[in-house]
């Protein structure tokens, strides 16, 4: 048996925690865990705990697994295993749990490390990979997965690894033993490629019309603010030629800044996201921020008129160039 499931045979309730807006990759993963948990500990209940909602594709995910999940926390929680986030900061309820009951909680997550969530774990695995669902089948790889699971942990895969574009030696690799193991690609392919919502449509042609664009160099930044569907946005704009893009969805308190940038941009300028970007402006802003090199996000107690200015300055400071040196472009001429 893995050490992570000898582990949790010794607590009765056990709680798996999505991130907010959890998508395919989190759900994947934590339907896994869950089915080999039960398989494995019969005495065990095992609950999937899923706060603020689910992103769109995870709902077509959900629909074929059957999956129920919570929105609230049991109370009899003896452990949580906390899926896919990588800092408490993410799930404040949680977070708060720990601090007032002192329950122990496990982490499995692939993004850049919050030490502080990473050092007070019972166990974590933390890896950098291209999915947390590639973590979770190497965890669990020995045991009995069920096909819903298999096919559960290469949906999630695929998603995350933006279809294999992410670490593609590794993501393959892990993919095809899903597929010799039984998962359906074709599923897998179906359920990440459904329509796209018109009001996903109609974010991202309103952050277009908002862009505003600066230059530093050869490099092209991006940004915007929208409603909704931040992610989205941003991937968009870089699909559109920004080398990194940022949006803001300031129809929330506290806002919410999303960043993505070009693998040439991360490799050539080593700018990584999470670490220069999200984390200090987290800290500047007292708010809560991580992710990966190319894609992080932070909520922050603070305005786009006020934030604007910060993130170029640490743009500047991480690119080693003079802050007048980012000149934004007239996009009406």
């Amino acid at each position: 048996m893995p050490e992570l499931l000898v582990y949790l045979s010794s607590f009765r309730h056990i709680t798996i925690v999505c991130h907010p807006n959890a998508d395919p990759d989190c759900i994947g993963s934590a339907y896994a865990l869950q089915t080999s948990i039960t398989s494995t500990i019969p005495s065990s209940n095992v609950t999937i705990y899923t706060p603020d909602s689910i992103n769109t594709a995870s709902h077509r995910l959900i629909n074929y697994l059957k999956i129920e999940t919570s929105q609230d926390i049991p109370s009899d929680t003896e452990i949580f295993l906390l899926v896919d986030t990588s800092s408490l900061d993410q799930i404040p309820d949680v977070k708060s749990h720990i601090l007032n009951k002192g329950t122990p909680y496990i982490l499995l997550d692939h993004h850049f490390p919050d030490q502080q969530t990473m050092n007070n774990a019972a166990i974590a695995i933390v890896r950098e990979t291209s999915s947390t669902c590639e973590i979770v089948y190497d965890v669990l790889k020995k045991q009995t997965l069920t096909p819903e699971a298999l096919d559960a942990l290469l949906v999630g895969l695929i998603y995350d690894s933006r279809r294999f574009l992410i670490r593609p030696s590794s993501s393959v690799k892990a993919a095809a033993k899903l597929i010799k193991r039984g998962a359906k690609a074709e599923l897998a392919i179906e359920l990440l490629s459904a329509d796209q919502d018109p009001s996903e449509k109609m974010a991202k042609l309103k952050g277009a019309a908002r862009t505003r664009i600066f230059r530093a160099s050869s490099w092209t930044f991006a940004v915007t603010h929208v409603g909704a569907f931040e992610a989205s946005v941003a991937r968009a704009l870089t699909d559109l030629g920004a080398d990194l893009a940022f949006v803001v969805n300031d129809s929330t308190e506290p806002l919410r800044l999303t960043g993505r940038s070009q693998d040439q941009f991360y490799n050539q300028t080593g700018l990584n996201l999470a670490r220069d970007i999200m984390q200090p402006l987290a800290e500047e802003f007292s708010g809560q921020g991580g992710g990966h090199p190319t894609a992080a996000s932070a909520n922050l107690k603070t305005s786009l008129s006020c934030l604007l200015p910060r993130i170029l300055d640490l743009i500047a400071e991480r690119l080693h160039i003079r802050r007048d040196s980012i000149i934004e472009i007239d996009t009406k001429k």
